[in-house]
């Protein structure tokens, strides 16, 4: 039984690496394609492409995790590709974090194995909606002079939403509809594909689903790495909001959606370590977790010292805008 079990997963870990190798490389063709296309480029960054489907794809068939992995690194590729992007802000919002939300749908997976195609859609659009939110943050914050020089100078006026929302939204909803329009019209030959029994052992109703470093990736799964996020997330507004408070720069507000996020996250993730402290019941033996942390009590503890220290961080952040920046005003 063991014997299979191992078998099982080599077989998934190998077709799951196969097919999200594939689904990236036919993305960036894709996206390179529709670069060269006039009239689908928008002037200040931006492309209708249905690029995004096979990013969704990947998380449908193989995953959340593979999802993830291959949207990350296909926003990476683009921007190195492209070579569009303001500055490091407008970097982890339009490419980074833009493009990783697709792996959203991999928490979908089930639906598309049992041959449904609403929670799928609902799961492309869930993605669409992420990556306008990143998309119309960067419009907000990073702004560029004639010159072409980009600085971060946050706006949330009438006319910056509007034109940040409108300018955004102008690609980003084709890109979903003629992703959603495609997947429909591929379903029937995809599910077709999904009967090969190569694939059944990605099925996440499988019996062996429940076992193995992929086998779940639920709240519990992915608190570390959201953890080390959020931690990340918070130093982005440390470090330069401590730079400009010691130099008197007024920039410093510019940090404080980064804080603010970190900081509801961080007490959020703060709470629920501290609720796993209580719990008993140990995680599965093979899970991911597992081959991580030896106990349940020490994924408490490391989630806790995160959010500490990430609420340490933002909090940090805060009181330099609030009680030393705004007093200068």
């Amino acid at each position: 039984m063991e014997r299979h079990s191992t078998r099982t997963e080599n077989n998934r870990a190998i077709i799951s690496m196969v097919t999200s190798a594939m689904m990236l490389a036919l993305a960036l063709l894709t996206d390179f394609i529709c670069n060269y296309i006039p009239g689908l480029n928008w002037p200040n960054g931006g492309t209708i492409t249905p690029a995004m489907l096979p990013l969704f794809l990947t998380g449908l068939i193989c995953g959340p995790l593979w999802g993830f992995g291959v949207s990350f690194l296909f926003g990476l590729l683009s921007f190195f590709i492209s070579g569009w992007g303001y500055n490091w802000c407008s970097v982890l919002l339009d490419y980074i974090l833009g493009f990783s939300v697709c792996g959203v749908c991999g928490f979908f997976s089930r639906f598309f194995h049992r041959k449904e195609i609403g929670f799928p859609i609902l799961s492309m659009i869930l993605a669409g909606i992420l990556r306008f939110i990143c998309s119309f943050f960067s419009g907000c914050l990073v702004m560029w002079d004639a010159n072409g020089s980009s600085f971060l100078e946050p706006h949330f006026d009438a006319g910056t939403v509007t034109y940040s929302a409108v300018y955004n939204l102008g690609y980003i909803i084709p890109c979903i509809v003629i992703s959603i329009v495609l997947f429909v019209f591929l379903a029937k030959p995809l599910f077709v594909v999904m009967d090969d029994p190569r694939f059944k052992d990605l099925n996440p109703d499988a019996e062996e689903k429940t076992s193995g470093v992929l086998g779940r990736f639920d709240l519990e799964t992915i608190s570390p790495f959201l953890g080390i996020g959020m931690v990340l997330l918070s130093a982005l507004s440390f470090i330069p909001t401590i730079h400009y408070a010691v130099d008197g720069s007024e920039y410093v507000v510019d940090f404080l959606a980064f804080s603010y996020v970190s900081l509801i996250i961080g007490v959020l993730l703060l709470a629920y370590g501290i609720f796993l402290l209580f719990v008993k019941k140990e995680y599965e033996k093979n899970g991911i977790l597992a081959k991580i942390f030896p106990s349940r009590l020490v994924l408490a503890i490391v989630l806790v010292v995160l959010a500490v220290l990430t609420i340490v961080l933002s909090g940090v952040s805060l009181y330099l805008h609030y009680a030393v920046y705004l007093p200068l005003e």
